[in-house]
């Protein structure tokens, strides 16, 4: 009769212990990316120029922040042979241009322009650009859909096509990167650059703890936490455009940090190169309290070591 008993409450205490060990697992991935609070009215830049130099490179960033027009953005929308594209919704359309140009005592000099073409409330990614010329020049055009991401790459096919636009190159490649957003708990997902703009529209006090976004990356989604740091002191030494006004700021102020963590989607396996303004590695981006703007930045620059890069202009909205 004990034995009876016993039996049928292990037939009950199974299927509850086996639902309790299932259900964490399958809401810890809605759990891994938070609710984003973006104030797109609270970003007071439009255009910010850093520089900075270390014994082998020189890197110099010009990122420009816009709003395209509907015709602007139907030509520059390219179309995808699978998945939904990623439509504009009433929130609008941004697209953050970022010039970046290295100068290198060991490689050549490289031009490099990335943009992305996203939504401000959200961050999520439509189109992006990756340009490279000088070092494997390559032009690489990413259509985000609901499936997965399509990417279309134009290189040129000899040494005289080097010489041309790259509208002109004709070695083309066609790849899709599909993915599974709910699987993997993204609700959106963004590129590198947009997350200048997030750090500016966001609280500092939001960072308090981890906040982890999902971030197409080369050719995968990864998990990217953004996390706050102690503060840390950093003279600064720029011009601040204000309409008609130009003044030189030369100060010294007690900027707030952010470290920036690269993790795969898939447990054990490692991030190919997360790269953010020509950054690898340890990133950490520092923030004026006051107007919320990114002044510097740092990490490692292709295995060459660590690179600062100090604000030299930041142009008002």
């Amino acid at each position: 009769m004990l034995e009876q008993t016993l039996h049928e409450r292990w037939l009950i205490f199974f299927p509850i212990l086996f639902m309790s060990l299932l259900f964490p697992f399958s809401s810890a991935a809605t759990d891994k990316v938070n609710t984003l609070s973006i104030d797109k009215a609270s970003v007071p830049w439009k255009h910010l120029s850093f520089k900075g130099k270390q014994l082998f490179a020189k890197l110099v960033a010009e990122v420009e922040l816009t709003s395209p027009s509907k015709s602007e953005l139907d030509a520059a929308f390219i179309s995808s042979p699978q998945g939904v594209p990623i439509a504009t919704k009433k929130s609008g359309v941004l697209i953050i241009d970022t010039k970046i140009s290295v100068k290198s005592i060991i490689l050549p000099k490289v031009k490099l322009q990335n943009v992305a073409w996203f939504d401000p409330t959200t961050l999520s990614a439509m189109q992006y650009v990756r340009q490279r010329i000088g070092l494997n020049d390559a032009k690489k055009t990413y259509r985000f859909t609901d499936k997965g991401v399509f990417k279309f790459t134009k290189q040129p096919i000899d040494e005289k096509e080097i010489l041309q636009i790259p509208e002109r190159w004709t070695a083309v490649k066609e790849q899709f990167f599909p993915y599974n957003p709910g699987k993997m708990g993204c609700l959106d997902i963004t590129v590198p650059m947009p997350i200048i703009y997030f750090i500016s529209a966001s609280k500092i006090s939001d960072f308090e703890k981890p906040v982890t976004i999902c971030v197409f990356n080369k050719t995968e989604v990864i998990y990217l936490d953004i996390q706050k740091e102690p503060v840390e002191s950093v003279q600064l030494n720029y011009t601040e455009i204000k309409g008609e006004q130009v003044t030189q700021r030369n100060t010294l102020i007690l900027a707030e940090v952010l470290s920036l963590k690269a993790r795969s989607t898939s447990p054990d396996k490692a991030v190919d190169n997360f790269t953010l303004v020509g950054l690898q590695g340890n990133i950490r981006i520092y923030i004026d309290p006051k107007l919320r703007v990114p002044v510097q930045l740092k990490g490692d620059y292709q295995g060459l070591g660590e690179l600062e890069l100090k604000l030299q202009q930041m142009t008002h909205r």
